[in-house]
Formats: structure tokens, sequence, C-alpha cells
């Protein structure tokens, strides 16, 4: 028998082996190609878990669904891959094709394999697409249709679809503006114009088009749903209420349908209707999504059924071990109290922003996560306050851009510097957004009562002359905050220096130093989070003298009128 020293060391030299999703990939394709599609399955479902970023192994999923008989489930998956993760693999047209064949929806079949020989005509499954097309004309008994307006029509409207769904709301619009202008019956590309519209925050415009389409068509339920949402965010309860009450009746025949209304209402308040939606749709002979679980439970959880919504979101977790959203709200429900729990939960599928930023290395190294930027809520809250926000909100907004510099929001700011009602220095704090993103100039603003070009070379009397230092204090500040503070921390004192710049216009204090700033800044953050800080200390760190400091505290103190008496209780430890 070893003793207790040698019983330590036998567990000591036990080493733990991480099985990532390559090693679940490998193990799956063994199975898959021995003909084992259960244990492919099994394996390849853990892949997919593990990194479902990874189209090779979604579309190795794909294809077990469709060897067990799953065939609409692979669509689904398959419609991921080329929707959101790589338009470029078109062979998925043609296993979906091959599904709904299988499924007896030939005419979805035909639609797929056109597609597949239009994007691909020399593709390795060109000549089985063509046979296929052969084997669905004999079926329908018909001669073979040809790819036609109608097949790319659909085509575009998916990809404009897709931006909506990614937060590229300015492309999306002026691709679903080419398709109304050109296909002015097609009342799905309109209620899609107007959701771009809305995220734009072009309020006036997504009415408009939703009044054109009720014109058109007085029952239209994507459009009614719309419609409700608009006014209930633009606080006209009273319409809102009247069409809410309508919508509370309807009882869609088609899963599309019925998806929309659930969420609307779901949206909307009327958490009972939209329980009683999401849970029908569980009954329809498909594999679900698991958002349709997560919604099912928020909808019991504000209705006061706690112990049910905890029973659907345990169901949801052991469906998918991996989800995070289902770990959340099953600790949220067992740590919440009685007054905790009156505030109703958001039928978004994913962790709220706090605790994404908390639990996830957001911001990490100045970058920001694709699917943040991607997070359509997250960027029409953003449009919308720079059109429709307060003068702090807009500047807010626009140093926040600092973060999603894509094309997208380029052109937001190449268009908000333009409008004539906007203020000249909240257009020059844009302008100069625009060139710390890197944005090809010139620039055409409204400035000074008339449209002009700003140019590089007259960058320097286009703005400010703080502009260019107060980013220089923004450096230092990033610098030097390092490590030391988290996002929110560091996002506070961004904002705090916008907001003690904007309030001392038109006097801007000569910035000859802008460690002197930035240290300033630290210590206000600092106390205002309670974290310990000595004057003195900062100062050395900073290299400037400590009067200096005292000094630049006490500006923006009395500028933005912090209280005085929290801001120098550290005093007594210089």
């Amino acid at each position: 028998m070893p003793n207790t020293k040698q019983q330590l060391k036998l567990k000591n030299n036990i080493v733990s082996v991480h099985f990532d999703a390559e090693f679940f990939f490998e193990r799956g394709i063994r199975y898959f190609h021995r003909g084992d599609v259960p244990k492919a399955y099994k394996y390849l479902r853990r892949c997919v878990d593990l990194a479902p970023e990874q189209p090779t192994y979604v579309l190795h999923l794909a294809a077990c669904y469709t060897e067990m008989g799953h065939y609409e489930e692979s669509n689904n998956w398959l419609s991921q891959v080329i929707q959101h993760m790589d338009s470029t693999l078109v062979d998925c047209y043609y296993y979906m094709a091959n599904n709904y064949a299988h499924l007896g929806e030939f005419d979805e079949a035909e639609k797929f394999a056109l597609m597949y020989i239009q994007e691909s005509p020399d593709g390795i499954y060109a000549e089985e697409a063509e046979e296929l097309l052969d084997f669905i004309c004999f079926e329908l008994d018909r001669a073979p249709r040809e790819w036609d307006e109608e097949n790319q029509l659909i085509k575009e409207h998916e990809k404009a679809r897709t931006c909506l769904e990614q937060g590229k709301f300015v492309e999306a619009t002026k691709l679903l503006e080419r398709m109304v202008d050109e296909y002015p019956h097609f009342l799905a590309a309109r209620n899609n114009l107007s959701l771009s519209y809305y995220y734009l925050g072009e309020f006036e415009q997504a009415m408009s088009v939703i009044d054109d389409i009720l014109e058109r068509d007085s029952t239209n339920l994507h459009a009614l749903c719309n419609l409700a949402v608009f006014l209930k965010h633009r606080d006209m309860h009273e319409k809102a209420d009247e069409i809410i009450e309508g919508l509370t009746k309807v009882q869609p025949i088609l899963p599309d349908h019925q998806y929309k209304l659930a969420t609307t209402l779901g949206i909307l308040g009327q958490d009972g209707k939209a329980y009683e939606l999401f849970l029908s749709l569980t009954k329809k002979d498909i594999e679900h999504d698991p958002s349709l679980y997560h919604y099912i439970a928020v909808a019991l959880y504000n209705t006061q059924q706690y112990e049910k919504a905890q029973k659907v979101w345990k169901k949801l977790k052991s469906l998918y071990p991996q989800d995070e959203v289902a770990d959340y709200y099953l600790q949220l429900l067992h740590t919440s109290t009685a007054q905790n729990r009156e505030k109703r939960l958001s039928y978004h599928y994913q962790l709220p922003y706090d605790v994404q930023i908390k639990k996830k290395e957001w911001f990490k190294d100045g970058k920001i996560p694709t699917n943040l930027l991607q997070d359509p809520v997250i960027r029409s809250s953003l449009l919308w306050s720079l059109r429709h926000g307060d003068r702090d909100t807009k500047l807010q907004v626009i140093q926040s851009f600092q973060y999603f510099a894509d094309a997208e929001i380029e052109e937001a700011l190449r268009q908000f510097i333009k409008a004539p009602q906007e203020e000249e220095y909240i257009k020059r704090t844009a302008i100069f957004a625009l060139r710390q993103m890197g944005a090809q100039p010139p620039y055409q603003a409204w400035l000074n009562g008339r449209v002009e070009e700003v140019h590089p070379d007259t960058l320097q009397e286009a703005y400010p002359e703080w502009m260019s230092q107060w980013q220089d204090v923004l450096d230092v500040l990033k610098q030097q905050m390092a490590g030391k503070y988290n996002v929110i921390e560091h996002q506070e004192a961004q904002i705090l220096w916008a907001k003690f710049l904007q309030d001392v216009q038109p006097n801007v204090p000569m910035i000859r130093k802008p460690e002197a700033w930035a240290a300033a800044l630290e210590y206000l953050v600092a106390i205002n989070y309670s974290k310990k800080v000595v004057k003195k200390e900062l100062a050395q760190r900073y290299g400037i003298t400590l009067q200096t400091l005292s000094k630049n505290i006490a500006k923006i103190e009395k500028s933005i009128l912090l209280d005085s008496k929290k801001a120098t209780s550290y005093d007594k430890d210089e």
C-alpha cells in the first residue's frame, strides 16, 4: 500500500486533458466515414457547441442531420452557414436542394438547385444538380424553369435581410430601396425597408413605408407588428394599444407569422399571449432553435410563473449544455429577490451587455468583438441617439464610434455632418472622429451656413485647436489606465473628458502637457469608483507636479459640478 505522501504524489502527477472542438470533430468524422451516424452526430454536435462560428463543423453536422432524415434541421444549419458565416460556400445551395427534394418540396428544391447552378456552373455538384432538376421536372410533370427575376429577387432580399440581422442598416437600406423601386408589389422588401429606416432613426420614413404597405394590404401581419412597435417606442400609446388589441386576437397558421407575432407581443408586454404562440411552435414537427426555449422561459418569468420558467431553462441547458444564457438566468432565478423579480426580462437571446462585458474580454487591446459590432440592438440605439439624442448624448455616441469604425458608421457620420439642423460644434467633433477613423477625405459638411468640402489641408482650420490635443490626452490616459481599470471605468474617464471640454466652450484651456489632464481624469474616476489613490504617487507616475495635478482636478470639478467632498476625500494620503 502506498503511503500518504506517495498518494499525493500520484494525484499531483495526473495531467488533465483538454478536449477542444477539433478533438470532437476528428472523432465525428471518423464515425461518419464508418457509417455510424448516431455516434458521428454526438461528437459533431459537441464540436459545434464548442465552436459554433466554424462553418466546416456546421456543414458536417448538417450532413449528419440529412443522413438521419432530419432534412429541415439540416437546412436550418445550412442556411446559417450561407447567410451568417461564409456566403462563398455555395455548395450549401445544392445540399439544401437535396433536402427539400427528400421532403417532397420540389418547388423549393428547384429554386436552390437553380441558385447553385447560377452561382457555380462548373462546380463539383453541377452535374448532380442538373440531374436533380430533371428528377424534379419529372415529378412535377412540367418543363424545367430557368434562373429568372423571381429567383434573383429572392436571393437579393435574403442578402438585405442578412444585412439587417448584422446591423448593416445603411447597406440594407440601399438594397431594399432599389428592390422596392424595381418590384413595387414585393411587400416583404417594404416591411424590411421600414425596419431599416426605423433602426437608422428615420421614423417618418419608416411610418410612410408602413402606411404604403397597409394601403396595399390592410391585414399584412408583419406591417401591423412593426407599426405597433414603432408607435409604442414613440410613446403613441393610444394608437399602439388599438393595434395590439387586434394582434392578440390573430391566430396565424404559418410558423413564420406565428414567430413574428409571438416576438412582437412579447416585446410589447403581452407575455401571456406570446407564451401561447411560442409554446404552439414547439409542437411543430421540427427540431427547434435554442432561442425558442429561452423565449418561452422569459414569457413565463414575466408572468410570475417562476418554477415553470426554471424548468424550461433547465430543459434548454440539457439540450444545449454549453448554453451560457440558460446558466445566467437559472442563477438569476436562484439569487433574485421578490422585489428584483418585478422587473421584466428582455426577449433577446443573449447575456445582458453588462454581464458580457464582465464575463468576456470586450474592448481588450482597444478592439471590440465581431458579434457586438453586428448586434443590431446596439447599432440601432447608437444611430438613433446620433439623430435624436440631446447634445451630451450625441457627443458620447460620436466618441463611442471609435469602437465601431466600419463603413456603416462612416456613412452615418458623413450624413450627420451634412445636416443643417445639427449644431456646428458637434459636427466638427464628428469630422474629427471621421479623420481618426481613417475615413477618406474630403468630407462634405454643412458649416458656416453652407455646404463645404473639408480637405486634409484645411483640417486644422476646420477644427478648434484643442481637438487634436484632446485625443493626445485620451491616448495618454488609455496607456496609464491599462491593467488598472475595467472597461466601464475607461469609458467613464473618456465621457468625463468630453463633458469637460464641452462645458468650457469656447474658453478651452491650453493643453500644453496631455499627462497633466490625463492624471486629473484618472484621479476623479478612481475616487468615483472608491479606488484608493494618492495624488503624490499619481503625479509621479504621470511625470507632473502635485500642484499641477491638484489645479487640473479643481478645474474639472468646478466645470462639471462634481461633489467636492468626495473628490478630495483622499487628500490626507498625499
